[in-house]
């Protein structure tokens, strides 16, 4: 990133309230969540849900986690 803008943003991320700053963050998160689960689909079109959720996983973590059937 330019030093000028990374400058200034973190002068208007200071001014921002913690709970503003936090409140941003979980939308950041929230938005390179869902384009990694796009980019997933984009790659295996018939995914199902639950394999979706381990490679998310996997993408985020190196690893996933074995996941038990909510549906009972």
């Amino acid at each position: 990133m330019n030093s000028k803008i990374e400058k200034k943003y973190i002068e208007i991320m200071r001014k921002k309230s913690g709970d503003e700053r936090l409140k941003i963050a979980l939308e950041l998160r929230k938005l390179v969540l869902k384009m990694a689960e796009e980019n997933i689909k984009d790659q295996n079109p018939n995914i199902s849900s639950e394999y979706l959720k381990a490679k998310l996983q996997e993408r985020i973590y190196g690893f996933s986690f074995p996941f038990k059937n909510s549906d009972k």
